[in-house]
């Protein structure tokens, strides 16, 4: 373990948990981006997915200790009421002639509605996972609103595509996060975490296709270098 990351955690008492989410968040935008401008795959945006990301992070912890089959499952879980009880109430308040601000104070509310409900069932079954749930796996609420957003501007169908990338790449940037052997890196060279903003110089010069577009021109592709 680096020296100064030994001495904040031993001799200060900062939450270790706390240094790993702060020296991952680098690497973690920075993966992010590169999904988006390198493999083409779109998001809501970065601070969605990171939201949802540390909201996994959090939901996997059990005694200070990463459980990552928990994190997964309570993550997905939690994601999966946040997602459908936006729909279901963007679709309530579809037809209703409302501005926006109203309209998403709705839709928020009632997704917290849905989120405490399921708290509330979890504990009536004795599920000590959800009943654990604290106000970071909650930012998960907020992300409902750029799903709405984009459900009113392109349509249900641009909003799911968006909404199942920033999942998958949400879970993808979960299991690098919860990975034993990052945290030993991380905690060791605390500089990697740089890393992430010189890999961003480079990538915001990208200029070339992106990896989905490879495919998705294949055929046109093939079809010039034939000819």
């Amino acid at each position: 373990m680096n020296p100064l990351i030994e001495f904040l955690i031993e001799t200060k008492g900062i939450p270790e948990t706390s240094i790993i989410l702060l020296l991952m968040l680098p690497i973690v935008a920075t993966v992010i981006a590169i999904w988006r401008q390198i493999i083409g795959l779109r998001t809501f945006g970065i601070y969605a997915p990171i939201s949802i990301i540390f909201a996994f992070y959090q939901l996997g912890l059990e005694d200070g200790t990463m459980n990552l089959v928990r994190g997964l499952k309570f993550g997905l879980s939690l994601s999966l009421v946040v997602f459908v009880t936006a729909s279901i109430a963007h679709e309530a308040t579809r037809k209703i002639k409302l501005h926006y601000l109203p309209k998403m104070s709705i839709v928020l509310s009632s997704v917290a509605l849905g989120v405490f409900s399921m708290l509330a069932l979890a504990a009536y079954l004795g599920n000590e996972g959800f009943v654990a749930v604290d106000t970071l796996p909650l930012l998960l609420i907020t992300v409902s609103e750029q799903m709405i957003s984009i459900y009113i501007k392109k349509g249900r169908k641009a909003a799911y595509i968006l909404t199942l990338g920033t999942l998958f790449i949400s879970v993808l940037s979960y299991l690098l996060i919860s990975w034993d052997l990052v945290h030993k890196l991380i905690l060791s060279y605390p500089y990697l975490a740089i890393l992430g903003i010189l890999l961003n110089l480079i990538i915001g010069k990208w200029t070339g296709f992106r990896l989905k577009e490879y495919f998705r021109f294949k055929s046109i592709m093939s079809q010039n270098e034939s000819d």
